[in-house]
């Protein structure tokens, strides 16, 4: 689900949402009949099914408390992790409302003496999960197979790629959760640094 108060923007995610078409099947075979029809972009088929949307529009009431509570999270991550040479942590611009969706850490791994997997393995020895978002494009398969993209195609993407780690963000977490995945990374950073 995409909300938006930028009217072209809307219609354009729409479209695309839609193969690209440039009216709905509702609108195309209304009371008034068969109307024409043009694909303006490459599109999807990114339909919303009547029980997603009911769900979507019931989360849309809890966003403002979930978002408060992410912020508060993210914040807490800030100030621990803001000193810590070894990582760098998120951009954060406050002309930009973020959504607080991921918490994305980039290693310096030039100051550690482990690589990116062996850290996200130490986390999970602390109990700590994560994520990796994202993988580089052109390093999965199918564009390797299917455009012959091979790694030193993409340097700057596969530096990102190697060296970032998602750590927990949710509006489920605890206070506690948070000094967890806090002592957890400082430690594992501790242990491993140049």
């Amino acid at each position: 689900m995409v909300t938006t108060g930028n009217r072209k923007w809307a219609e354009e995610m729409r479209m695309k949402s839609l193969h690209g078409i440039s009216t709905d099947a509702w609108k195309r075979y209304s009371a008034e009949g068969f109307r024409p029809y043009d694909t303006i972009y490459p599109g999807y088929k990114y339909n919303m099914t009547d029980i997603q949307a009911s769900l979507g529009l019931h989360q849309l009431k809890r966003l403002e408390d979930s978002l408060r509570i992410r912020e508060k999270h993210w914040k807490r991550y800030d100030e621990a992790f803001s000193e810590i040479r070894q990582i760098t942590i998120p951009l954060d611009e406050e002309s930009i409302k973020h959504a607080r969706h991921l918490y994305t850490i980039l290693l310096d791994l030039d100051r550690l003496k482990i690589t990116r997997n062996e850290f996200i393995a130490a986390l999970k020895a602390e109990n700590i999960g994560t994520g990796v978002h994202f993988t580089a494009v052109h390093l999965h398969s199918y564009y390797r197979k299917t455009f012959g993209w091979k790694r030193g195609d993409c340097p700057n993407a596969e530096y990102i790629s190697d060296r970032t780690v998602s750590l927990p963000l949710s509006a489920k977490l605890t206070e506690e959760d948070v000094d967890d995945v806090i002592k957890a990374v400082q430690k594992v950073i501790e242990h491993f640094r140049r």
